[in-house]
């Protein structure tokens, strides 16, 4: 069999040879663009598992003759045309249960930063300026976090926050009834419930056409409390120009971003730029990581051999656990 990473960061295949076997033909594209790996390679491949870094869209869909199954490494799938797939026949899975602890720890650690006034304390510290006095600094116990997607982070999430006494109340319409009561948390109908009523709001949802900018003008219109926003889940989700609007305006007290739209960042960010440049308006009021909040040594290990065995089920003939383009439908 031949399996092909095109975009893999690591090229030590230790994991996958150990879950496909010494006769697998694994191979590393070690590209960012589909087009410097040969058309013979794609054609010749029965499984991809493909990074973040690269677009499966029609055309390189097409490619890939003899391929059976796509899994992407990692929770969010929008790098790959589900419809596509399916009319060619390629099942097409997610590895949805990896790195749980470390994005709901991330984002407890995003929000730790912004409300004990990390940035400035150690400013202060630095300058010899002991001075305690910061407003960005509040009591977490009974303020209310806003959670947006409650799948496996958002709950991860809800639970640490609970053990900092904070009311956890949510936004999706995906969860059936029940969920709430088994975690003592509290639905709510809408977006605009979520804005009008949380002292921190954080995004757990994947990017689709629903989610895309979902985090607009719109919603900070409706925002009541000053909240501090954390985004851990994808950078479209928000708009970053209403952002930073709402953010100058006062309307958002501080936000914890660990993904953007565009990453790296470039110039038309304007607020990242401000950011890298520590603009006065933003000192303590932003916090940006790398798109790291999956990471560790642990989590990374156990994406890639989740990967690799999703692939291999479908290679053997058996129903993926996590297929994502309704092959089976």
């Amino acid at each position: 069999m031949h399996i092909l990473l095109p975009d893999v960061f690591d090229t030590s295949d230790n994991i996958e040879r150990e879950v496909f076997g010494a006769n697998a033909n694994i191979i590393f594209g070690k590209s960012t663009k589909s087009e410097d790996i040969s058309d013979e390679i794609w054609s010749n491949c029965n499984a991809v598992l493909a990074w973040d870094v690269m677009k499966f869209d029609a055309l390189l869909i097409r490619k890939l003759k003899r391929c059976k199954v796509i899994v992407r490494v990692g929770a969010g799938f929008d790098n790959v045309d589900l419809v596509e797939t399916k009319k060619n026949n390629i099942v097409v899975c997610n590895v949805p249960d990896y790195g749980t602890e470390e994005v709901a720890d991330h984002t407890i650690a995003l929000l730790l930063y912004l409300v004990r006034g990390l940035q400035e304390y150690t400013n202060r510290v630095r300058r010899k300026d002991w001075n305690r006095r910061n407003p960005m600094v509040f009591r977490l116990d009974k303020r209310v976090m806003g959670i947006i997607g409650l799948g496996r982070i958002g709950t991860a999430t809800a639970m640490r926050a609970k053990a900092f006494g904070m009311q956890i109340i949510f936004y999706d319409p995906y969860v059936k009834d029940g969920y709430d009561k088994a975690l003592s948390i509290k639905r709510v109908d809408s977006l605009k419930d979520i804005a009008g009523i949380a002292d921190v709001i954080s995004i757990h949802t994947p990017l689709t056409t629903e989610t895309l900018g979902m985090i607009s003008d719109e919603f900070f219109a409706c925002v009541k409390k000053n909240p501090i926003l954390i985004n851990t889940a994808r950078g479209p989700i928000v708009d970053i120009s209403a952002l930073e609007r709402a953010m100058k305006k006062g309307v958002i007290k501080a936000a914890g971003l660990d993904v953007l739209s565009i990453e790296p960042s470039d110039s038309s960010q304007k607020i990242i730029v401000d950011y890298e440049n520590d603009t006065e308006w933003l000192s303590g009021r932003l916090i940006v990581t790398p798109h790291c909040a999956f990471y560790s040594s642990e989590s990374i290990v156990e994406l890639r051999r989740k990967a690799c065995l999703e692939a291999l089920r479908v290679l053997k003939g058996e129903r993926a656990r996590n297929c994502v383009n309704n092959f089976y439908g």
